[in-house]
């Protein structure tokens, strides 16, 4: 039974009204509940962690438990200027223009409160990643939904037109739940509107080194958007560490700025021993990324070709390390996933939950998970079909 309130009158700020926990962290509970296989939430397993930046972490527990500056280990911050100007040939100063955040979510949502004024429009394309839904409700921002569901391509005229009535526009990319990574000339297009209406542009590209295509290029690599994009990033999915919570926000020194005041005031530090290991993670060979998106990239078959054989309908990304599915019939997207842990026991997402309002007809799978893992899942679909 939950505790009754003993206040007379509601507690909760308009900040968060109506906000829905995330759907995501839930299925993951909803899997553990039932021991079923966890393709929801995009945790990688343990082993997947390169072992020596293991030990480097280890090792710094020893000598580094204390705080570091705010802005992060200013080691940790020349590592990152010299390797992103290295693989998007923008230049930043560590000292200014890179900030080493808990995590590549409280990057982003350092970066609307700090920037985002109440009421100013914030685009985001749709489905989009859940957390920056309540991220634009935290600011105060008026949300600006563009749907890129069908063909997943940005609508010219969409755009536009919310353009002229925004201060932020929101590039997830590659993207999270589609997978979908945005072809140059549509970035060449939104570098454009953003020029021409003067937009802030926050970038997430937490994904950026797990890409199957040679099409890829990060939105700073077009003319014209690193002077007014912020770029949160971070260790998380490269690195397979998504539980120690360093994240990187590189911006130019006006933007970088505002943004470190929140940072300062919210989470004054990431956790030093990661962040000492994260130089250690930055100085991995070139062949490193190579074998990862490989790797991933023979998951992602699989798991694509499974889910057909399983009388699902995937679609195939090009980036990340999710997978779109349809399903057959016009049962509700939480019903099937729920029917999906209880009755096959595989952990899955509601299309839904990456949507401002209204439903979906389709779930969420990750191949995060390791290669005989996701065929165990596939198993259990094959031996377990309601569909």
């Amino acid at each position: 039974m939950p505790t009754p309130s003993p206040f007379s009158r509601p507690v909760g700020s308009e900040r968060v009204d109506g906000m829905r926990e995330s759907v995501i962290r839930e299925m993951t509970r909803e899997a553990h509940r039932h021991d079923a296989i966890n393709l929801s939430q995009g945790i990688p397993d343990e082993d997947e962690t390169p072992p020596r930046v293991k030990q480097a972490a280890k090792d710094a527990i020893d000598t580094s438990s204390q705080y570091t500056i705010t802005w992060g280990l200013p080691e940790l911050r020349e590592t990152i200027a010299e390797r992103y100007a290295d693989w998007k040939g923008v230049s930043y100063d560590p000292e200014t223009e890179v900030t080493v955040t808990t995590g590549t979510s409280e990057a982003v949502v350092s970066t609307l409160l700090a920037l985002c004024d109440p009421g100013d429009g914030v685009i985001y394309f749709e489905p989009t990643y859940e957390s920056y839904i309540p991220a634009v409700q935290f600011a105060g921002g008026r949300p600006i939904p563009l749907d890129i569901t069908d063909g997943l391509e940005i609508d010219a005229d969409s755009l536009k037109e919310a353009a002229a009535d925004a201060s932020i526009l929101i590039l997830n990319h590659p993207h999270n739940p589609t997978g979908n990574v945005f072809t140059p000339s549509e970035l060449e297009f939104v570098a454009d509107v953003a020029a021409e209406e003067d937009l802030i542009v926050v970038t997430d590209e937490i994904y950026e080194h797990i890409v199957y295509t040679d099409d890829y290029v990060s939105p700073v690599e077009i003319d014209g958007l690193a002077g007014r994009t912020v770029v949160c990033t971070g260790m998380s999915k490269t690195y397979s560490v998504t539980g120690w919570r360093v994240g990187f926000a590189l911006a130019p020194e006006p933007l970088s700025a505002e943004l470190r005041k929140v940072h300062d005031y919210t989470s004054i530090c990431a956790p030093t021993p990661f962040q000492k290991a994260g130089v250690e993670a930055l100085s991995l060979p070139d062949d490193y990324y190579t074998d990862l998106a490989a790797s991933y990239e023979r998951r992602r078959d699989i798991l694509y070709d499974g889910l057909r054989d399983v009388g699902l309908d995937p679609v195939k990304p090009d980036g990340a390390y999710y997978m779109l599915t349809r399903y057959p019939g016009d049962v509700d997207d939480t019903e099937f996933s729920l029917r999906l842990i209880r009755e096959a026991g595989v952990a899955t997402v509601p299309g839904s939950s990456f949507y401002t309002e209204g439903t979906a007809d389709w779930v969420r799978f990750t191949f995060s998970r390791n290669e005989p893992t996701i065929e165990a899942a596939l198993t259990r679909l094959d031996e377990n079909r309601f569909w």
